[in-house]
């Protein structure tokens, strides 16, 4: 009869042990939630923030071209999201790109939003002669954009501000500096009419 009592108590003990086992195992991850692009009623939901690049950490023209790249991947979240904080931490003393960033922070604070607008950079031309690229030294660039059509919305969903699709785009004027291992613009403006270097 112990025979048997011990038996069933060591069934029990088993059955408790697999129990505990299965309910301590991690529940498989939830998937992240789909990205929604923003419309005439909503802004978007679920946009995650841009990578880094590899070659952003080189003092070269490579790492420039990489680094303002980036900048314009983290300016389309910005106009997509509203967050700020990684674009702004990319900026020292460009006075135009931070008051740009912050204007749609406010917007989306206000329960505003964006539609459309992302900068599409076409192509980057690091007019600073290769050679003379170093850390701590001031390089130039140009950055040829073609922009989505914009649509700004009030919290209401009324239509504040309009740019149609223009074909030609528009040119962005950058001086970007590498030091203590990180690149940083300290200027970054549309300046439309800049002549693009001949090849």
């Amino acid at each position: 009869m112990k025979i048997k009592n011990a038996a069933a108590i060591a069934v029990i003990a088993l059955a408790s042990l697999t129990a505990c086992g299965e309910a301590s195992e991690p529940a498989a991850p939830s998937e992240a939630a789909a990205p929604t692009p923003a419309s005439s009623t909503a802004p978007a939901q679920n946009i995650q923030a841009p990578e880094t690049n590899d070659l952003m950490a080189e003092a070269s023209p490579e790492g420039a071209r990489a680094f303002l790249h980036h900048v314009f991947e983290l300016k389309s979240y910005n106009q997509r999201t509203g967050e700020t904080e990684q674009l702004l931490a990319t900026l020292d003393g460009a006075e135009a790109a931070t008051e740009e960033a912050e204007a749609l922070a406010a917007r989306y604070e206000d329960g505003g939003w964006v539609l459309g607008g992302q900068p599409k950079v076409k192509q980057i031309i690091v007019t600073t002669p290769a050679d003379e690229v170093a850390e701590d030294v001031e390089v130039d660039a140009l950055i040829t954009v073609n922009p989505d059509a914009y649509t700004s919305f009030d919290e209401s969903g009324e239509v504040q501000e309009t740019r149609p699709f223009d074909p030609a785009g528009t040119i962005y004027s950058a001086r970007v500096v590498y030091s203590d291992g990180a690149w940083k613009a300290t200027y970054l403006e549309e300046t439309p009419d800049a002549e693009i270097p001949a090849e």
